[in-house]
């Protein structure tokens, strides 16, 4: 999804930030972001400031609202099927973008290591709490704090963006023969046609934690992970 995708596609909370918020983001989110597009939205371009604040919105809320993001990720578990799949036991795990740890829990008790990378300081602080075991490292996609060849299973969940380079960090951290797996990518179609094997659950099929309801009229309708994709090392 690129900036403008992002943008037509933002949830009704997006209206929460400002562009004040979105020069508290960290630079790598706004990579992305079109030449001269802040500059017209700071100059007072009304639409190039919607726009924004429309694409920027995950990001903000990921950044600027761990506690949020947590509720909303405790209140959409990943779907039963994956987790039974997930091949865990034993081996050295890498988690890439582990937010609050809702996949973390799953992997901490049965992971001969774990090395959990996050790149928010709020979420970083709210995994610790969760998974205290878990080695947690600050980190993004595109610069793992780890060395080559480290894990047997590296995953991520509902945060991977289409990006060669960061698959090719992904790549570059499992050993050979290891497996790499992503849980709900943006764009999973991207990945199948780069020859990611796909499996589809039905999201019907989670039972939705209970949550404020106001959860739904910031984000949309909640969609908890329910698509797996593969690949070998």
């Amino acid at each position: 999804m690129d900036y403008f995708q992002a943008a037509s596609a933002a949830p009704p909370g997006w209206q929460r930030y400002s562009l004040d918020d979105v020069d508290r983001l960290p630079a790598q989110y706004l990579a992305d972001v079109p030449s001269g597009e802040r500059e017209a939205a700071g100059r007072g371009d009304a639409e190039a400031a919607e726009r924004l604040r429309r694409a920027l919105f995950w990001p903000m809320l990921y950044e600027l609202e761990p506690e949020l993001w947590d509720a909303i990720s405790q209140a959409e578990p990943i779907h039963p099927g994956i987790l039974a799949k997930l091949e865990i036991d034993g081996r050295r795990v890498l988690e890439v973008a582990a937010g609050s740890g809702r996949l973390t829990v799953y992997l901490c008790p049965r992971a001969a290591e774990l090395v959990c990378v996050e790149p928010s300081m709020g979420l970083r602080r709210i995994l610790a709490s969760r998974c205290p075991s878990a080695d947690i490292r600050a980190g993004f996609f595109h610069a793992l704090p780890i060395v080559d060849g480290w894990a047997d299973l590296t995953v991520c969940s509902a945060s991977l963006q289409p990006d060669t380079d960061a698959v090719g960090e992904l790549e570059r951290a499992t050993a050979p023969g290891g497996k790499l797996v992503l849980i709900s990518p943006d764009s999973p179609d991207w990945f199948e046609t780069r020859g990611w094997e796909r499996l589809s659950f039905d999201p019907a099929e989670v039972a939705i934690n209970p949550h404020d309801p106001e959860l739904e009229a910031i984000v949309g309708p909640l969609d908890p992970p329910h698509e797996l994709l593969w690949r070998m090392s």
